[in-house]
């Protein structure tokens, strides 16, 4: 999901309360995408939800990248 870092991200998860709620989010986000991706039909109001979702994953992804490479800084990970 983002990048190879899963040592970092299991850190986060358990201690970076943010970046929980972050990826929690992230994963709920793909299953309602999922969800509207398996109707046969999208009305346009769909097509404006699934965008909306997308462009709120995106932020969220962002937001865990942007925790990600601080805490490779503070800690001196590359």
């Amino acid at each position: 999901m983002l990048n190879n870092n899963d040592s970092v991200i299991k850190e986060l998860l358990k201690n970076n309360e943010e970046f929980k709620k972050l990826f929690e989010e992230h994963i709920r986000l793909e299953q309602d995408l999922e969800a509207l991706y398996s109707l046969k039909y999208f009305p346009p109001e769909v097509e404006i939800k699934i965008k909306e979702i997308k462009l709120t994953k995106l932020k969220g992804k962002d937001r865990m990248n942007q925790i990600i490479k601080e805490y490779k800084k503070e800690k001196g990970v590359s």
